[in-house]
């Protein structure tokens, strides 16, 4: 192991199917994730996410819907009325 890699370097990666688990999705919905530009580790032939990126990653995709409108025909009509 060579003297500069740090021992923990693992501790802010989580293995894929824990990952997967822990968002109630499948491991296969975790590989499609990948391919839309989920962020992850290859190592020791097991992929890792990022703690803390994958968790932004998901964020950023969270779409809110627009407030709806108030309509502006019974706000005129309110106004001309007093």
């Amino acid at each position: 192991m060579p003297e500069n890699l740090d021992p923990d370097f693992l501790a802010e990666y989580e293995k894929e199917s824990d990952w997967a688990e822990g968002h109630g999705i499948s491991q296969r919905t975790a590989k499609r994730y990948r391919e839309l530009g989920l962020p992850f580790l290859t190592f020791g032939g097991f992929v890792y996410i990022p703690k803390r990126e994958g968790r932004a990653w998901i964020a950023a995709r969270v779409k809110r819907r627009n407030p709806r409108r108030t309509r502006q025909s019974s706000i005129s009509a309110e106004i001309t009325a007093i």
